[in-house]
């Protein structure tokens, strides 16, 4: 397990917790990116969309700021029944987004923009998750950021 992704599970990495939602159209089949977003609705065009109904935005968030900084990202996805983590780097930029979280393989940055190069997308969590998540679960989501650390 990613050395970062322990010290967020065990509380001792800066992180922020909140809660989101599923949806029936939840495909999470995007092969590039992870996104949470404050819609309460999700269309099937949307497959890299992962949860709706978001507490927070990329630039709400309690990490905000290590976000600017060189660091690890990990974002935990957990609806009980299942949960599944992606592990990145920082954007090196203070998102500033209040609709959305993004979390991209590649390096591209906006302000929505959480973390780059991630290790998996949409297409690669657990299928259990994506079910739980396709049924409406409620999830709860954890960003964490290891300030000055690369991961694996």
């Amino acid at each position: 397990m990613d050395v970062c992704l322990e010290r967020v599970l065990r509380g001792e990495a800066p992180r922020d917790v909140f809660t989101a939602r599923g949806h029936g159209n939840i495909t999470a089949s995007n092969t590039r990116t992870l996104e949470i977003t404050k819609d309460p609705f999700v269309t099937r065009r949307g497959d890299c969309i992962v949860a709706c109904c978001s507490e927070k935005a990329a630039g709400e968030l309690d990490v905000v700021e290590a976000l600017a900084a060189v660091g690890t990202v990990v974002i935990i996805i957990d609806a009980g029944v299942a949960w599944d983590a992606v592990v990145g780097l920082t954007p090196r930029r203070r998102p500033t987004s209040r609709w959305r979280i993004v979390a991209r393989r590649s390096f591209y940055v906006d302000d929505s923009t959480v973390a780059v190069g991630i290790d998996k997308a949409a297409s690669g969590l657990d299928r259990a998750l994506v079910a739980a998540l396709r049924g409406g679960a409620p999830v709860k989501i954890t960003v964490g950021v290891c300030p000055g650390e690369a991961f694996k």
